[in-house]
């Protein structure tokens, strides 16, 4: 019996490799890397998340998503990080992080801690919420975050992310 259950599962694996190898081999690179960070001076590791002030209830609170309803609201956040250091930029390092979204005036985010607790294992990140109109256009929305750093303590150049990448995008729907 235990020679059947080891020719089984043998030929179980076996199978398995043999669908999944050729297309491990064959996958494309993905569009866009980052990396060794020549390419970009910072990276932004960016969420949205439906939010607990939403006027439409989701079916999840704090759930990442990427569609949303008018009424919910999007929470984002994220880290911002010197590619060549790997240093964590916090309050500290920009004079404003904001984040532009097409239609809507400018959104100010604050280096904060995950979740308003300010404890020792609460991660700090940049965030804002933003609460979809009622009236905003249906489809997708496009935005940006724009980041101003410090120079000596005043403002000084600002870095430009845009999170869309080909075949990603974040939508309102009805």
């Amino acid at each position: 019996m235990n020679i059947l259950k080891t020719l089984f599962a043998a030929t179980i694996a076996a199978g398995a490799l043999a669908v999944a190898g050729p297309g491990l081999a064959a996958d494309a690179p993905f569009p866009m890397n980052p990396f060794p960070g020549e390419s970009t001076d910072y990276t932004f590791n960016l969420q949205t998340l439906m939010g607990h002030g939403s006027k439409v209830k989701p079916a999840v609170y704090c759930a990442d998503s990427s569609v949303f309803r008018r009424g919910n609201q999007v929470i984002f956040r994220m880290y911002i990080v010197n590619a060549k250091t790997g240093k964590v930029m916090n309050g500290k390092d920009f004079s404003k992080v904001v984040i532009r979204i097409a239609g809507m005036p400018d959104l100010k985010t604050g280096f904060k801690p995950q979740g308003g607790n300010a404890n020792a294992e609460s991660p700090w990140l940049w965030s804002a919420a933003w609460l979809v109109p009622a009236d905003y256009p249906l489809g997708t929305f496009k935005f940006d975050v724009v980041a101003q750093l410090k120079t000596n303590g005043k403002p000084g150049k600002y870095v430009i992310y845009n999170p869309v990448i080909p075949g990603t995008e974040w939508s309102i729907t009805p």
